[in-house]
């Protein structure tokens, strides 16, 4: 009797320890290619993941596998494609292999083929815990200077028509395909990847307005346009364009200065550009006020000395009749270069000395009541 109460406390114990891991039920899979990063303007990375779904019920002992894509015919950008593997969690001999790019069907394509299955007991148990086993990381360039702007549109093939992706694992020692094309995702691979902005302010002195902007995370940024427009504007306008850190989980700091601006109120905005061409907006919350001059002045012209132009800013607190003209060291009048009504403001203009010999010559201003004058060098 004690021999029959074993024998059945051991079947009970086995039957339990065996339904865990049935030999006979197939293992199921979730298998995506996401995680996506633009490391230039003509590079791409992502991965290809696989997680075990049913590891209560079954082992995932992988045996092999064969990976196939369709994705956007025109992205190479008139360039060559090269595909490379660059990282694995599986061993070298059970990582696809052989990648290749080619157009068919009116498809580009690329191609991971099958490398020799291993003997039983030689597989790779797949994991069933996040993120899962990355089966490669695939590298996509073109060497062309850029990725055409457009989405990358990457999507499996999964059949029915040849060649299609194919998932295979140990069954009882015997290899068997368990692919379930249900199951194969693309993630993130045609969306605009993520810019964190903690910040965006300006600051105003006299008349140039400075931007600031702050990241703590940027993927896929190849930069930032800058955006302004007046009261008078309906429509924004770029004026700049300040380069990203492409990929960054790093604090990044920004800056822009919009100069020589005229008196008014002005609205300014980012629009950030991942590689492909996506875009996402910032506006800055504030209207931006310029307010007119305090006080008329003639500022030094820069560069100085020069050859052959050189600018000279000037401001006004009030309208008046504005004059400005060049003498030579002698007190010869040289040149007019304005002789006009002006509004209050900030002004520069240009003047061309090309057709003076070197030397020191004086610029001089009459604005109502305000005379002023400076010194500048033409250099021959």
């Amino acid at each position: 009797m004690k021999y029959r109460h074993f024998n059945k406390i051991f079947f009970i114990i086995f039957f339990i320890f065996s339904s865990e891991y049935s030999p006979g039920i197939t293992p199921e899979y979730i298998l995506t290619a996401g995680n996506a990063v633009q490391t230039g303007s003509n590079s791409l990375e992502f991965d290809i993941i696989m997680i075990h779904t049913n590891s209560s019920v079954s082992q995932f002992e992988y045996a092999g596998g064969q990976y196939f894509f369709d994705f956007n015919l025109n992205i190479n950008n008139g360039g060559a494609l090269i595909y490379s593997i660059i990282d694995s969690d599986l061993p070298l001999q059970l990582q696809p292999r052989n990648p290749v790019v080619f157009v068919t069907g009116g498809e580009m394509q690329l191609r991971l083929s099958l490398n020799i299955f291993p003997a039983p007991g030689q597989g790779y148990f797949i994991s069933d815990q996040l993120p899962g086993t990355r089966i490669a990381r695939m590298k996509l360039m073109t060497n062309s200077e850029s990725f055409d702007v457009q989405y990358f549109s990457l999507r499996w093939r999964n059949g029915p028509v040849n060649p299609f992706t194919k998932i295979y694992s140990f069954e009882n020692s015997q290899i068997t395909e368990v692919t379930n094309s249900a199951f194969h995702y693309i993630d993130s691979l045609t969306n605009p990847l993520p810019v964190e902005l903690t910040s965006f302010s300006s600051a105003v002195s006299g008349n140039k307005v400075t931007l600031n902007w702050t990241t703590i995370n940027e993927m896929n940024n190849a930069g930032y346009e800058i955006q302004r427009k007046d009261n008078s504007e309906e429509a924004y306008k770029k004026i700049s364009f300040v380069k990203g850190a492409g990929n960054s989980s790093e604090i990044k700091n920004y800056s822009y200065s919009d100069l020589k601006l005229q008196p008014g109120k002005y609205l300014y905005r980012l629009k950030q550009l991942d590689y492909n061409g996506n875009f996402e907006y910032y506006d800055l919350e504030n209207e931006t006020v310029i307010f007119g001059p305090l006080d008329n002045e003639l500022k030094q012209n820069y560069p100085n000395p020069f050859n052959p132009q050189t600018k000279i800013d000037y401001q006004l607190s009030s309208e008046s009749v504005v004059i400005i003209k060049i003498f030579d060291i002698l007190g010869k009048e040289v040149t007019v270069l304005v002789n006009e009504y002006k509004s209050p403001g900030y002004y520069t203009v240009l003047f061309d000395g090309s057709n003076l010999p070197g030397g020191v010559y004086y610029y001089f201003i009459k604005a109502g009541s305000f005379i002023d004058s400076k010194r500048m060098i033409i250099i021959k």
